[in-house]
């Protein structure tokens, strides 16, 4: 199966497929060159569908989903809800969490400190492909003393 646009000969519109990949590659900084390396998908390849002038095989986005995940943690989830469309985010965010906060509930020491270095994990790879304001309730130590 092919995705991208049902006819990119007549449309110039991007497909949602290519624009959530351009998007997500964008945001989360993923290099192309290290992306087609790690794929196996040329840079041509990945280039023309980011512009909506090809198409790929749903086993090629995959694969292509796959890589950008292994360089940017978070960026398949990302591109994911992009394609789910916004009312669905939401949803699955809030779904998600109080996944989470059930998870926490039952959880032994062992699998929550499991789980607090992958967060940490998570969170440094985040800061280091976005700008993210720390939570405003942490205190700063500096502050009191």
């Amino acid at each position: 199966m092919k995705v991208n646009n049902p006819a990119p000969a007549v449309s110039s519109s991007v497909s949602p497929f290519s624009a959530a990949l351009d998007t997500t590659i964008k945001r989360y900084r993923i290099s192309a060159k290290e992306l087609s390396k790690l794929t196996k998908v040329s840079e041509t390849h990945i280039s023309e569908f980011r512009r909506g002038k090809g198409d790929i095989s749903t086993t090629v986005l995959a694969r292509l989903l796959d890589g950008m995940e292994t360089l940017a943690p978070g960026s398949q989830q990302h591109y994911c809800q992009m394609i789910a469309g916004v009312e669905k985010q939401s949803i699955l965010s809030s779904s998600l969490k109080q996944s989470l906060l059930d998870i926490i509930d039952v959880a032994d020491e062992d699998e929550l400190f499991d789980a607090m270095a992958k967060i940490a994990i998570r969170y440094r790879n985040l800061r280091n492909h976005s700008v993210v304001n720390p939570p405003h309730f942490l205190i700063n130590v500096n502050e009191y003393t």
